[in-house]
């Protein structure tokens, strides 16, 4: 019997952890393959809630299974001895975004371009972050640097997450690393990198009647600012910003609960209009961080950021460095 490895992203899952997850696992069976283990183990895409509207599109098109999803990765008992699940983390090394359990799994590697947190392993493993602007970079990287043949299927997801990580490139995120990897796998695919994205964008759709829930939380996550202080960032990456804007009301009766019912701080979401390369800010509970961090006040009608595209770099470094 094959050994199972998880390779799963972060909660609410974007689709950069998504990609990195499907194209991961292949790359590991791939090199399993070749080293002759593939009857010893077996590296599983995971997810930890629903897949993006344009993962789901992705996968669909390319025919690639959609990664199971876990509720946890907590210990199994086999033949009567509990068994720990062996995990690898892509996307994130947080354990406030981690699979509930995460304490109690082997973490065997790391695959991430976030800040450093708070994951500890008994052993030493590969843990590869790099600051660039996604995880799917790291994974194309690593398919050029082992040989392993990059199949066109797997190479648009990957191309996709690039794209959505980097907001078609024009995040400060972005590095030539970023762009080098688009142009490889663009090139390869025999695509314009662009319309590519803006398709994907594209599929998001569907703002006016997307539930609230979702439309505040598909792309929402926990920052811990301090012991005593969390916070929670959402972004909402759009082509039509009237569209979200309408819908502002509703937005902010369900962000004071998310408030009231997780003890933040302060709730903030980014709709961000990829168009116009800017960011409107909706902001529940105490506004006086985010106030004093950007230098504004936060009303009614939510506060426009021209050139804030990045939750990780632009909002939520400032935040935690606050």
């Amino acid at each position: 019997m094959s050994s199972k490895i998880l390779v799963v992203g972060h909660r609410n899952p974007d689709n950069d952890s998504i990609a990195a997850a499907v194209g991961y696992a292949h790359l590991k069976n791939a090199l399993a393959a070749r080293d002759g283990e593939a009857d010893a183990v077996e590296y599983v895409p995971a997810r930890l809630g629903p897949l993006p509207v344009e993962s789901a599109w992705i996968l669909e098109q390319n025919d690639i299974a959609e990664p199971v999803l876990i509720e946890n990765v907590n210990p199994v008992e086999r033949d009567g001895e509990e068994i720990k699940q062996k995990v690898i983390l892509v996307d994130h090394n947080e354990i406030g975004q981690a699979a509930p359990g995460i304490e109690n799994a082997e973490v065997v590697e790391i695959i991430d371009h976030h800040r450093i947190a708070d994951i500890s392993t008994a052993n030493p493993i590969l843990f590869l972050n790099l600051p660039i602007g996604s995880t799917a970079t790291i994974v194309t990287l690593q398919f050029r640097q082992t040989g392993i043949e990059l199949p066109d299927s797997i190479a648009r997801v990957l191309l996709s997450a690039i794209l959505t990580d980097t907001v078609i490139m024009k995040s400060p995120t972005c590095t030539p690393v970023d762009v080098d990897q688009v142009n490889f796998l663009a090139d390869k695919l025999g695509i314009d990198a662009v319309e590519y994205g803006m398709d994907i964008f594209r599929t998001r759709g569907g703002e006016d009647k997307m539930p609230i829930a979702k439309l505040v939380e598909a792309d929402s996550k926990e920052f811990k600012v301090n012991d005593d202080t969390t916070v929670l960032i959402a972004q909402r990456e759009t082509v039509d910003l009237p569209t979200v804007m309408a819908r502002e009301a509703e937005i902010r009766d369900h962000m004071k609960k998310l408030v009231e019912d997780n003890g933040y701080e302060f709730a903030l979401l980014l709709v961000t209009d990829i168009l116009a390369e800017g960011s409107q800010f909706i902001v529940e509970g105490d506004p006086a961080r985010v106030n004093r961090v950007f230098e504004i006040e936060c009303q009614e009608g939510g506060n426009w950021m021209p050139g804030v595209l990045s939750r990780k770099k632009q909002v939520a470094a400032p935040i935690l460095a606050s």
